[in-house]
């Protein structure tokens, strides 16, 4: 990887807040003999995680694709090689996140804003500018395909093709995310009637832990958490709460207590992750229970009106009390976060137009985190556009082995909407 850097307007729109760092990568073509077929840009996830980190992943991914593509990675802003943003009690796990958030929060003052997904979008195309690529191949994993979304929106006319794996809508959205636990819940049951290892019903099972939380006066948030945590390492990670909760209720508290304990480790590799911009952009960009130009009084005030009313068979067998307010899954570090300045723009605004481009939405059949139902949904805001869910994959499955069948669609579909000229074996086929 060549890695090279640019700088661009922290707000393009009021110059005195002055410039960031936009680190990228640029992996020369195989055949540099010959001419090129254009360039492969892909984004990470999280938000948080920085692209450059995901190289190699990229290569196995791609394959043969890359004889005569060049791949390129850009570190969003906030991230690696481009300005990673470091609130050490976030990053340490070395605080409660709503306190460490407010001080990071705090920190960030009026560049608060400026770390959002809309002014990402700008990033990637003026990396895309500087480099004289043309159009472009866009691929973003996770978070990635929020990002990659919000880039379709703002520059449809830049791009070839777009590959979305595992994707959620970048508007439109329910701020509960419901289908996180209807997924994660029945991808519970499945992976125990696939599993050898697994009898008996699963999902009953699970009710009856919620019960017994509940009936000790233990809150049931720790699980709702494992279970929005689970979507990746699937199936074991289903296994494991399963495995978990039945021994808890049995009298051996030791699996659970490791289940829960790993969900609030801090992260010590900024360069590669930074929490801070995690909490940053979701703050700034996601769907929350409250108005976000609202003061935090009137927020919890809208909080707790929201857990009051709203019923939902997809969030059994929890509560949405018990999802609204003891888990943290629906960002209630939130909270506190600076009303949005009138400098924000939100990852699509209204009047933008998606692109015209082949896009391919790939999703894992128990990928809570990204469910298939959210990849559907994707897949609709764009006029020419297909969906394939992998059966027994999870979350961004094709980027820990290129050789499985979601990497391998995503090669063909690739092949066949840029052109011919790529077959062989390489890597992953």
């Amino acid at each position: 990887m060549l890695c090279g850097a640019m700088r661009v307007p922290l707000e393009r729109s009021d110059p005195s807040l002055g410039k960031t760092r936009i680190g990228f990568a640029v992996r020369p073509r195989d055949q540099r003999h010959r001419p090129s077929k254009g360039a492969i840009v892909a984004v990470e996830g999280g938000p948080g995680y920085a692209s450059s980190w995901t190289a190699r992943s990229y290569v196995n991914l791609f394959g043969s694709l890359l004889r005569r593509r060049e791949l390129v990675t850009v570190d969003m802003r906030g991230t690696g090689r481009s300005g990673a943003l470091d609130c050490p009690d976030l990053q340490r796990g070395r605080a409660p996140e709503w306190i460490a958030f407010s001080q990071c929060a705090r920190k960030l003052g009026p560049r608060f804003d400026a770390y959002r997904t809309s002014a990402a979008a700008d990033d990637i195309n003026d990396v895309r500018r500087a480099l004289e690529l043309g159009r472009i191949t866009l691929y973003g994993d996770s978070y990635g395909t929020f990002l990659s979304q919000s880039y379709a929106f703002r520059h449809p006319g830049t791009l070839n093709a777009l590959v979305l794996d595992s994707a959620y809508p970048a508007r439109g959205e329910s701020p509960w995310y419901p289908t996180l636990i209807s997924t994660g819940v029945k991808a519970i049951s499945i992976a125990c009637r696939r599993s050898a290892s697994c009898s008996g019903d699963a999902g009953k099972r699970l009710r009856k832990l919620a019960h017994w939380l509940r009936k000790r006066a233990r809150g049931v948030g720790p699980v709702v958490d494992s279970i929005a945590e689970a979507g990746t390492f699937v199936p074991g990670s289903y296994l494991r709460i399963d495995r978990a909760g039945t021994a808890l209720r049995h009298g051996d508290a030791g699996p659970y207590k490791s289940l829960i304990a790993e969900a609030k480790a801090g992260q010590h590799h900024l360069h590669h992750f930074s929490k801070s911009d995690e909490d940053v952009v979701s703050c700034n960009d996601y769907p929350l229970l409250w108005s976000k130009d609202a003061s935090e009084k009137r927020r919890r005030t809208e909080l707790e009106h929201a857990v009051r009313t709203y019923r939902s068979d997809l969030l059994k067998p929890f509560t949405s009390r018990e999802v609204g307010l003891s888990s943290d899954t629906l960002y209630q570090y939130c909270l506190t976060a600076p009303r949005p300045s009138s400098l924000y723009e939100p990852p699509i605004s209204s009047g933008e137009h998606p692109t015209k481009a082949p896009v391919l939405v790939v999703s894992g059949e128990l990928d809570d985190i990204t469910s298939p139902w959210e990849g559907k949904l994707v897949a609709r805001e764009f006029p020419d556009s297909r969906q394939y869910v992998a059966r027994g994959d999870g979350h961004v499955a094709d980027l820990y082995d290129g050789t499985i069948p979601p990497a391998v669609r995503t090669r063909a579909f690739l092949r066949q909407v840029l052109g011919g000229g790529d077959q062989g074996s390489h890597r992953g086929g």
